[in-house]
């Protein structure tokens, strides 16, 4: 019988030992980005990763470059950054985060770009349901899940939003499997 337990402990640590690596392997992505080039313009977002652990920061960097020779003219908006926006929405596409959830007041200003010229912003996602309000008191942690980052510009009419997106997954942090993973352990000794 003691012979039996020990193989199952074994067992247990080499499975604790791949769920470990397999999901620092998974996080080992440096960038996580995607671009549209339309009318002259790439459209850009990156997250600091593809996986993130329950509970981090997302790193988001939003930019729009003129690829062109020549200045272009996108329209009126808000000064930058508050003309972009960036929106998380979960796996079910119901919008978990919304920034700025409220635009300043302020007269409209032309928003251009120079040749091969850019903006850029970063923003941090803490991983918060902002409950679709600008209140913090209301807001909850999000669950594991794969989300969606969306960047766009928010400029008035006729401009034509180009919204650019990437896919993030966010998992238990490791320290949970290897609890989970001793409580299986006790349930498996305390049998014996």
């Amino acid at each position: 019988m003691m012979g039996e337990t020990k193989k199952i402990l074994k067992k247990l640590v080499c499975a604790g030992i791949v769920i470990i690596f397999m999901t620092v392997s998974a996080k080992a992505t440096l960038v996580n980005s995607n671009s549209i080039v339309q009318d002259g313009i790439e459209y850009y977002i990156q997250t600091d990763k593809a996986v993130y652990d329950l509970g981090e920061n997302v790193e988001i960097l939003y930019r729009v470059t003129n690829v062109t020779e020549n200045p272009i003219s996108l329209g009126e908006g808000h000064m930058w950054p508050y003309c972009y926006g960036s929106i998380i929405k979960d796996n079910a596409d119901i919008e978990v985060w919304l920034l700025p959830r409220v635009l300043p007041i302020l007269p409209p200003m032309n928003f251009g770009l120079s040749a091969y010229r850019s903006r850029e912003y970063e923003r941090i996602w803490n991983m918060m349901n902002d409950n679709g309000t600008w209140l913090e008191f209301d807001d909850f942690p999000v669950p594991p899940g794969l989300y969606t980052v969306t960047g766009e510009l928010w400029l008035y009419e006729p401009y034509e939003k180009v919204p650019v997106s990437v896919s993030i997954e966010i998992i238990p942090e490791p320290c949970s499997l290897v609890l989970l993973g001793a409580g299986f352990m006790g349930i498996i000794l305390a049998r014996n």
